[in-house]
């Protein structure tokens, strides 16, 4: 009996449609700067977008929030994106939400704190001189791989 073989799935995602570098540049450069969990939001619902219009076996899958992360990080370190100043936000903690590090079945489980305000702060970034030049566009499809390349072409 012979066997098929079976094509790997493409990597990626919407990768192939959605330029997930791309589209951080675009949105930056529309919106003039914003957080990564905006940009992250935005990219989910430009591929939710284009979901409505195909058949849910080829839906595309949007990045997770940690795979985007690293992403930008890696964007920033190649200097693309830049650091601006951090907003401050509110978190209110949820009546029906229960941590499970904080209450369990265990003799030594602490007691859930009263409902309150916790501070935190939102950083918000935008588009460097570098970002916005048209010589780097080859930076924001791959920043992994052109790494090296971009170390080669700014001594940087």
């Amino acid at each position: 009996m012979v066997e098929k073989r079976r094509e790997p799935k493409p990597r990626g995602g919407a990768a192939r449609e959605i330029r997930t570098g791309r589209f951080i540049r675009d949105w930056l450069e529309k919106v003039g700067e914003d957080s990564i969990t905006g940009i992250h939001g935005a990219l989910k619902s430009q591929i939710g977008l284009r979901n409505l219009v195909r058949p849910k076996v080829k839906w595309l899958k949007a990045p997770t929030y940690e795979s985007f992360l690293k992403y930008f990080g890696h964007l920033r370190r190649l200097g693309l994106v830049e650091f601006v100043r951090e907003e401050p936000t509110e978190y209110v903690a949820h009546d029906k939400l229960i941590s499970i590090r904080m209450a369990g079945p265990w003799s030594d489980a602490r007691p859930l704190p009263p409902m309150q305000v916790v501070p935190s702060t939102r950083r918000v970034y935008h588009l460097t001189a570098l970002g916005k030049s048209p010589q780097m566009d080859f930076l924001w499809d791959d920043p992994l791989a052109r790494a090296p390349f971009r170390k080669a072409l700014l001594g940087k």
